[in-house]
């Protein structure tokens, strides 16, 4: 996994998915399987856009958020999945103040060059995070991308998965449902 942290001559166009992906949980899985899939049928690169820094530290100073993984390994578990590149930013003041629209046309689009964008079915980005997926798919299509959105990743297990739960789990010591939320049972 090739991992971008200077935007400047990017060789390739991308699919992309956006996220913290603390834990790589099995949602994140399915996401990225989904989104190499995706990348293939359309001759393009598979990559991430996520941060160095979680979102939430910036904007809540003051709320403990007790990370799952470190940077390295996160990135680690996201190269194990198989997609080809990371896209790596600090979530900066500047960042948070970006709207959807500055962040898929300014970010993704011309930094990117994603020509696709799976958008996980409860994500939301942007400034306040204000604007849904109907407005993804309008600024995607006024600079060239594709916005799809991934279903909802259900086994049967009645399990929810997110990087919440498994830190859920983790405080109360329910060291074997983090692992099955993990995929590493």
């Amino acid at each position: 996994m090739i991992i971008y942290e200077d935007f400047q001559n990017i060789p390739n166009d991308f699919a992309v998915c956006i996220g913290f992906f603390d834990g790589v949980h099995r949602g994140h899985q399915f996401l990225l399987q989904h989104l190499r899939q995706e990348a293939l049928k359309r001759g393009l690169k598979s990559a991430v856009v996520t941060f160095r820094n979680h979102p939430r530290q910036l904007v809540e100073p003051d709320y403990h958020l007790q990370l799952i993984d470190t940077l390295l390994q996160r990135l680690d578990k996201l190269a194990a999945t198989g997609i080809d590149a990371c896209f790596l930013l600090t979530f900066t003041e500047e960042v948070r103040l970006l709207t959807a629209r500055q962040f898929i046309q300014d970010i993704l689009a011309r930094q990117c060059h994603v020509r696709l964008l799976i958008i996980g079915y409860d994500h939301r980005f942007g400034r306040n995070r204000s604007e849904g997926f109907d407005d993804y798919v309008r600024y995607g299509q006024e600079c060239g991308m594709e916005v799809i959105q991934e279903p909802v990743f259900d086994d049967g297990s009645g399990l929810h998965y997110s990087s919440s739960e498994v830190r859920r789990a983790l405080e109360r010591g329910d060291k074997e449902l983090a692992k099955r939320l993990l995929g590493e049972d």
